[in-house]
């Protein structure tokens, strides 16, 4: 992902998850396929007790719905330490982000198909992580009992959002926030030209044109 993989990856997403916020999931991107199960729905609208799933910036929480399968806990949105699922017991146990890289590691429990894996390191660059200019989940997880979950299909993939383009970290509004990761992508070794997230005027190329848009549409906070 280059410049995307190394930002400062607390500006990219909705702030920690917990356990009462809703859903960030993009409703017009929240299916995946596995092949032995069949579509995870990732923001579900089945009348259930169960919250939707949340992505925060270093942990999720929430469920996922499988028809074939039942539900699938992402983590309650209280880690022990506040950050990470430790993942040593089953009443500390989730999936979490990397806050630099972006790449998820931890566990996922379905009570039908039991764990989930998240930390694919042995996939290489397929290993599932965020990809913040596309405000999308990327890459193969790994259930013993159910095999790869694909997120890495073109078409049917989870996202956060809707997010305007400009708005880096889908909050709704373009602030300095926003402005700041896109000041940093431009400069330096890792300079990006193709982070869609920065697209302002949705040309499939990011230049200063962009960069100026993005200027006259930033809202600065009172």
């Amino acid at each position: 992902m280059g410049l995307a993989r190394s930002m400062a990856f607390g500006l990219i997403l909705i702030g920690a998850a917990v356990t009462t916020a809703a859903s960030n999931i993009d409703p017009d991107h929240r299916f995946t396929w596995s092949e032995n199960v069949g579509w995870l729905n990732w923001q579900h609208d089945t009348p259930n007790p169960n919250d939707g799933l949340t992505v925060g910036t270093t942990f999720l929480n929430g469920f996922v719905w499988a028809e074939n399968i039942g539900w699938i806990s992402f983590g309650n949105g209280i880690p022990t330490d506040g950050v990470h699922y430790a993942n040593i017991n089953g009443a500390d146990f989730g999936v979490n982000i990397n806050p630099v890289t972006g790449d998820l590691f931890g566990l996922a429990w379905g009570e039908n198909v039991g764990w989930i894996k998240f930390d694919t390191a042995i996939v290489g660059d397929d290993r599932v992580h965020f990809d913040e200019c596309d405000h999308r989940l990327v890459g193969y997880a790994w259930g013993e009992n159910i095999g790869w979950i694909n997120l890495n299909d073109s078409i049917h993939f989870v996202a956060i959002g809707p997010c305007d383009a400009g708005d880096l970290d889908c909050s709704g509004e373009v602030t300095l926030d926003d402005f700041a990761g896109f000041t940093s992508s431009l400069s330096g070794p890792d300079a990006t030209t193709s982070c869609s997230a920065f697209d302002v005027d949705d040309d499939n190329d990011v230049d200063l044109v962009d960069f100026a848009g993005m200027q006259r549409v930033i809202t600065v906070a009172p």
